[in-house]
Protein backbone atom coordinates (compact mmCIF):
# COMPACT_ATOMS: atom_id res chain seq x y z
CA UNK A 1 0.00 0.00 0.00
CA UNK A 2 1.90 3.60 -0.98
CA UNK A 3 1.22 6.52 1.57
CA UNK A 4 -0.74 8.09 -1.68
CA UNK A 5 -3.46 5.56 -1.79
CA UNK A 6 -4.02 6.24 1.83
CA UNK A 7 -3.85 10.09 1.26
CA UNK A 8 -6.41 10.10 -1.47
CA UNK A 9 -8.90 7.91 -0.15
CA UNK A 10 -9.92 9.82 3.12
CA UNK A 11 -13.04 11.11 2.10
CA UNK A 12 -14.21 7.65 1.08
CA UNK A 13 -13.26 6.66 4.23
CA UNK A 14 -15.44 9.13 5.85
CA UNK A 15 -18.53 8.55 3.95
CA UNK A 16 -17.84 4.77 4.41
CA UNK A 17 -17.59 5.57 8.32
CA UNK A 18 -21.10 7.74 8.03
CA UNK A 19 -23.27 4.81 6.77
CA UNK A 20 -25.00 2.53 9.48
CA UNK A 21 -23.55 -0.85 9.67
CA UNK A 22 -24.45 -3.64 12.25
CA UNK A 23 -22.60 -3.42 15.17
CA UNK A 24 -19.26 -6.22 14.28
CA UNK A 25 -19.44 -5.53 10.91
CA UNK A 26 -18.62 -1.33 11.87
CA UNK A 27 -16.30 -2.44 14.57
CA UNK A 28 -14.13 -3.99 12.04
CA UNK A 29 -14.14 -1.29 9.82
CA UNK A 30 -13.38 1.24 12.44
CA UNK A 31 -10.27 -0.76 13.93
CA UNK A 32 -9.41 -0.63 10.20
CA UNK A 33 -10.07 3.17 9.91
CA UNK A 34 -7.74 4.15 12.97
CA UNK A 35 -5.08 2.13 11.43
CA UNK A 36 -5.78 4.05 7.94
CA UNK A 37 -5.87 7.44 10.20
CA UNK A 38 -2.34 7.07 11.45
CA UNK A 39 -0.95 6.66 8.03
CA UNK A 40 -2.78 9.69 6.76
CA UNK A 41 -1.20 12.09 9.54
CA UNK A 42 2.32 10.53 8.56
CA UNK A 43 1.90 11.34 4.57
CA UNK A 44 0.32 15.06 5.98
CA UNK A 45 2.63 15.68 8.55
CA UNK A 46 5.41 15.44 5.68
CA UNK A 47 2.67 17.62 3.30
CA UNK A 48 3.13 19.71 5.70
CA UNK A 49 6.78 19.90 6.61
CA UNK A 50 7.58 20.13 2.74
CA UNK A 51 5.63 23.34 2.48
CA UNK A 52 7.15 25.01 5.34
CA UNK A 53 10.82 23.98 3.95
CA UNK A 54 10.17 25.20 0.45
CA UNK A 55 8.53 28.07 2.16
CA UNK A 56 11.26 29.05 4.53
CA UNK A 57 8.85 29.38 7.53
CA UNK A 58 8.30 27.81 10.95
CA UNK A 59 5.80 25.74 12.13
CA UNK A 60 2.83 27.27 13.03
CA UNK A 61 3.40 30.12 10.79
CA UNK A 62 1.21 30.56 7.49
CA UNK A 63 2.88 29.42 4.40
CA UNK A 64 1.35 29.62 1.07
CA UNK A 65 3.27 28.53 -2.66
CA UNK A 66 2.40 30.52 -5.23
CA UNK A 67 0.77 28.77 -8.69
CA UNK A 68 2.96 29.25 -11.31
CA UNK A 69 6.30 29.11 -9.39
CA UNK A 70 9.48 27.60 -9.16
CA UNK A 71 8.89 26.35 -5.32
CA UNK A 72 5.40 24.44 -6.70
CA UNK A 73 6.94 22.41 -9.35
CA UNK A 74 9.21 21.74 -6.42
CA UNK A 75 6.57 21.21 -4.04
CA UNK A 76 4.61 18.59 -6.73
CA UNK A 77 8.13 17.09 -7.82
CA UNK A 78 8.78 16.04 -4.02
CA UNK A 79 5.15 15.67 -2.79
CA UNK A 80 5.14 12.83 -4.91
CA UNK A 81 7.67 11.26 -4.24
CA UNK A 82 6.38 10.88 -0.70
CA UNK A 83 3.08 9.75 -2.16
CA UNK A 84 5.01 6.85 -3.42
CA UNK A 85 6.39 5.31 -0.11
CA UNK A 86 5.38 2.05 0.61
CA UNK A 87 3.37 1.78 3.86
CA UNK A 88 3.35 -1.70 6.29
CA UNK A 89 -0.58 -1.09 5.97
CA UNK A 90 -2.03 -4.79 4.97
CA UNK A 91 -5.57 -4.60 3.37
CA UNK A 92 -8.13 -5.44 5.54
CA UNK A 93 -8.86 -9.00 5.64
CA UNK A 94 -12.68 -8.74 4.23
CA UNK A 95 -14.18 -9.38 1.12
CA UNK A 96 -14.91 -5.96 -0.26
CA UNK A 97 -18.23 -7.46 -1.72
CA UNK A 98 -19.54 -7.62 1.81
CA UNK A 99 -19.04 -3.82 1.93
CA UNK A 100 -20.54 -2.71 -1.03
CA UNK A 101 -23.41 -5.19 0.29
CA UNK A 102 -23.52 -3.55 3.22
CA UNK A 103 -24.24 -0.20 1.89
CA UNK A 104 -26.81 -1.67 -0.40
CA UNK A 105 -28.56 -2.61 2.16
CA UNK A 106 -28.89 0.50 3.93
CA UNK A 107 -29.63 2.29 0.67
CA UNK A 108 -26.61 4.14 0.77
CA UNK A 109 -24.53 5.84 -1.91
CA UNK A 110 -20.92 5.79 -2.84
CA UNK A 111 -19.78 6.60 -6.25
CA UNK A 112 -17.46 4.44 -8.21
CA UNK A 113 -14.87 6.85 -7.49
CA UNK A 114 -15.12 6.03 -3.76
CA UNK A 115 -15.16 2.16 -4.41
CA UNK A 116 -12.14 2.46 -6.79
CA UNK A 117 -10.23 4.31 -4.11
CA UNK A 118 -11.58 2.03 -1.53
CA UNK A 119 -10.95 -1.27 -2.71
CA UNK A 120 -7.58 -1.44 -2.52
CA UNK A 121 -7.98 -1.50 1.28
CA UNK A 122 -9.78 -4.70 0.96
CA UNK A 123 -9.37 -8.97 -0.31
CA UNK A 124 -11.08 -8.60 -3.74
CA UNK A 125 -13.20 -11.93 -5.65
CA UNK A 126 -14.48 -10.99 -9.03
CA UNK A 127 -17.99 -12.56 -8.29
CA UNK A 128 -18.64 -8.24 -9.03
CA UNK A 129 -16.80 -8.54 -12.16
CA UNK A 130 -18.59 -11.51 -13.44
CA UNK A 131 -21.59 -10.31 -12.65
CA UNK A 132 -20.74 -6.80 -14.79
CA UNK A 133 -19.78 -9.37 -17.52
CA UNK A 134 -22.69 -10.80 -17.19
CA UNK A 135 -24.63 -7.85 -17.76
CA UNK A 136 -22.75 -6.77 -20.94
CA UNK A 137 -24.11 -10.10 -22.51
CA UNK A 138 -27.82 -9.09 -21.96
Amino acid sequence: MLLGEIFQSMSAWQKLSSIPLKPKFAYRILKYIKLVTAEFEIAEKQRVALIHEITGTQEGQEAKIEPGTPELATYAKRFQEILVTPTDLKPLDMDFEEVVNAADEKDESLSVQDLAMLEVFFNFTDKVGSEAGNADEN
